[in-house]
């Protein structure tokens, strides 16, 4: 018995020696994984719902440019332009000339000098035609703009134009890398050297960009520990929540449905920002049955936008009546489109549209019908789409509903299109190049809009110096899209981006256009 004891006692010592060693060695191999996930956790990775074309901030604004480049300004937390590669700036009584100075120490990432020449090779090539730029609007003003030394330039302008400084924010590209190419479809839109604290690594189209820190930024004094970025392209919404669920990816925008989940996550922080980001039903005026102003207006007095923030964005927004509710030039008092269905039948009446025994308008024997484009991938335009067709149904209109890919839509041939814009900067953003008739024809005025009292307003509005008169155009101006509406104001939105917890250094402001600036301040962010 004491020998079977004893044998016991050794076998169990025997196992417990073998288990410690198990421990031992598994303590070992965690201290080896946890110092490769500690490399890994370095990468931030992020869950984008758009890809941009062209990494080139001059043909078009995208979502990663901030990124890789950088301007004279930048946006600050309260989105006032202040300086960046800039280190001062003087401006004329009149208003009619700039000068900068740059800092000597800003290195575009192949390890050349940033200087005024690059600047000047920026600005000329936007203004250039013959470069198919979007924003050549937003520096029209521009007279001249030269060099006074290596590191200092002047711009001078037709007229005073109070948003210079907004737009020197544009990221600025290497006059030695570009000049005597084609700047359409040069090879850098694809590889692009910029100033930004991250540079291009790798771009699998369709797949993912990714990132590495540039470790000669400037400004290296706020870099975070984040050396890598990741944007990874998930255009459905669906994927983006789960990929930011099971930690696949560390940033997501997120829809009204899924934030409630996300609220009693453990690992998961929801961000609930305002936002000057709305939501329109646009009316393309190349359509017959929009022509008639009376017929718009019914449609805007067909809306209850109160029920649309409550039930589609389930509370995350406001309602909308303004391209500029966010600026300090919003007109409160403006005439504001109630929901009143009444009125709204009497104005199609009036213009001639009468309900037939079948309960659908017709005008001259044709029925009132029109189809309503939103991308399937954006649910609250989906939502919205679908919520106005049951509303315009109610007017005896038949609206059929047409949810398609991004890349086969065609804004300006659309009847009507769920549109969404927002700026929070100047006024003159996000306005004249919607609403200027000189707009229509290449520009982003994609519904044709054209008022000549408008296009008079938005002229002097950004060519004013003194701010109490701005404020007085652009409250003349807001006057007039109520009475000749070019949209049908729906709502703002919120912008909500889920973001893993681990993710540190995060600063809130008000967004622009699809929650545009979150990543505003991304240089300073750390991941534990």
């Amino acid at each position: 018995m004491k020998k079977k004891l004893l044998k016991n006692k050794m076998i169990c010592s025997l196992i417990i020696g073998i288990l410690s060693l198990s421990f031992i060695l598994v303590g070992c191999s965690s201290k080896k994984v946890d110092t490769s996930e500690k490399s890994k956790d370095k990468t931030l990775i992020y869950g984008s719902e758009f890809e941009d074309e062209k990494l080139n901030p001059i043909l078009t604004t995208g979502y990663t440019t901030n990124l890789i480049f950088r301007g004279l300004m930048k946006f600050d937390k309260n989105n006032k332009p202040k300086c960046d590669i800039a280190k001062s700036y003087s401006k004329s009584k009149d208003g009619l000339t700039y000068e900068f100075k740059l800092r000597k120490d800003v290195k575009f990432h192949d390890g050349s000098n940033v200087k005024a020449e690059d600047v000047i090779f920026t600005v000329n090539s936007i203004k250039n035609e013959k470069v198919n730029s979007e924003l050549r609007p937003e520096f029209k003003e521009i007279k001249s703009i030269k060099s006074t030394g290596d590191y200092e330039l002047k711009i001078k302008l037709d007229k005073p134009f109070p948003a210079l400084l907004d737009k020197m924010t544009l990221g600025i590209i290497p006059k030695h890398a570009l000049e005597g190419k084609d700047i359409n479809n040069a090879k850098f839109n694809q590889k692009p050297i910029g100033t930004g604290p991250y540079k291009v690594e790798e771009w699998k189209k369709g797949s993912s960009l990714t990132l590495s820190k540039f470790k000669d930024y400037y400004d290296k004094d706020k870099l975070g520990n984040i050396d890598r970025i990741v944007i990874k392209f998930i255009p459905d919404y669906n994927v983006r929540a789960m990929q930011l669920k099971t930690g696949e990816i560390d940033v997501a925008y997120l829809e009204p449905s899924q934030v409630e989940k996300f609220d009693k996550s453990d690992n998961v922080k929801v961000y609930k920002l305002d936002t000057a980001d709305y939501r329109c039903f646009m009316y393309n005026m190349r359509k017959d049955i929009w022509k008639d102003v009376n017929v718009r207006k019914a449609f805007n007095y067909a809306v209850d936008r109160k029920a649309m923030v409550k039930g589609i964005l389930l509370g995350y927004g406001k309602v909308a009546y303004s391209p500029i509710q966010f600026n300090e030039f919003n007109n409160e008092k403006v005439e504001k489109y109630t929901y009143d269905l009444e009125k709204a039948n009497k104005l199609l009446d009036d213009a001639g549209f009468k309900k037939g025994s079948d309960g659908i308008r017709r005008k001259d024997g044709k029925e009132f019908s029109f189809t309503l484009t939103a991308p399937k991938t954006d649910e609250v335009r989906v939502k919205i789409a679908n919520y106005l067709a049951s509303q315009f149904k109610k007017l005896g209109v038949n609206v059929k509903v047409e949810a398609l890919d991004w890349n086969a839509i065609e804004i300006d041939k659309c009847d009507a299109f769920v549109l969404g814009w927002g700026s929070p900067y100047d006024a003159d953003d996000h306005t004249y190049k919607l609403f200027h008739s000189s707009q229509i024809e290449g520009g982003n005025n994609f519904g044709a809009y054209s008022n000549a009292k408008v296009d008079d307003l938005l002229e002097k509005a950004r060519t004013t110096e003194n701010k109490s008169e701005r404020k007085n155009l652009y409250n003349e101006f807001q006057k007039e899209l109520v009475s000749d509406p070019p949209f049908n104001f729906n709502v703002y939105l919120k912008a909500l981006y889920g973001v893993n917890k681990r993710v540190t250094g995060i600063k809130e402001k008000i967004l622009g256009h699809h929650g545009m600036g979150f990543l505003w301040n991304v240089e300073e962010w750390n991941i534990r």
